[in-house]
């Protein structure tokens, strides 16, 4: 068995959003900068990493590189349009990832790809183009989706996990698949009058408290979440209904009944 061959001293994180498809647009980017660097006989090495809804998150990608031995990453997001916040909270999260993993690598944040493009022009050239060489969408079956999307499941409760960019930053993707795989072992949370539907969220706030999830109908929130963490919720609250007081961040007071007329 061969090992693996290590990775270039430069590298390159292609940083965008992501669907739940896990971005293979991004993917087929980051291959087609790789080939024209190779093309150039440039040795890189070009990876991807996702802002929000899944990952994998810039972190885990940097920690990644450094450990196959980069000792240079240039960060370009690739998001379009450009997120302005990025440049608000990026470079300290990525200062912070840095010093708290003692990492030595140099890290560089790129302007958006955005700046590189003639965006308008781009615009102005497909709205000017044959108009009848499009279809009619009125030809297209009318649908607002599939036939069982009308009804809802039978659940107890809902769990609400931030997927956000700053939850994603701080682990929230590979606590979320944990949180799925704990759950399965448990039939009564994937069935029937006790089931657990789990959705993945855009921000929830307190962002410093991140990672994020709420459960409902119970209004119960918990941050600052770990692997131990997400195992106690699964195993208390969501299985005896009892939320471990010290892992609770912030708990809902149940709404007033309305006065009887």
């Amino acid at each position: 068995m061969t090992s693996p061959q290590p990775a270039p001293a430069r590298a390159i994180v292609l940083y965008g959003r992501a669907s739940f498809d896990h971005g293979q647009n991004l993917k087929a980017l980051a291959a087609s900068l790789a080939d024209l660097h190779t093309a150039r006989d440039a040795t890189v090495t070009v990876r991807t990493a996702y802002a929000d809804l899944s990952g994998p998150a810039l972190p885990a990608v940097l920690a990644d590189l450094e450990r196959a031995g980069a000792t240079e990453a240039l960060v370009i997001p690739s998001m379009v349009p450009a997120d302005p916040s990025l440049s608000a909270w990026l470079p300290g999260a990525l200062s912070h990832w840095a010093g708290t993993q003692g990492s030595r690598m140099t890290v560089r944040l790129a302007p958006p790809v955005e700046s590189a493009l003639d965006l308008p022009a781009a615009l102005d050239r497909i709205a000017a183009g044959p108009a009848e060489a499009l279809a009619d969408v009125r030809e297209t079956d009318p649908s607002l989706g599939k036939p069982g999307w009308s009804t809802i499941p039978e659940h107890g409760r809902q769990l609400f996990v931030c997927v956000g960019a700053r939850c994603l930053h701080r682990g929230a993707d590979a606590l979320y698949q944990r949180l799925r795989e704990t759950m399965k072992g448990h039939r009564a949370l994937n069935a029937g009058p006790h089931r657990v539907m789990c959705a993945r969220t855009s921000c929830l706030y307190p962002c410093n408290r991140g990672p994020l999830l709420v459960v409902q109908p119970d209004a119960v929130w918990y941050g600052d979440l770990t692997p131990e963490r997400i195992d106690r919720i699964v195993h208390g609250h969501l299985l005896t209904g009892h939320p471990s007081t010290e892992d609770v961040l912030h708990r809902n007071p149940p709404p007033e009944e309305p006065a009887m007329g």
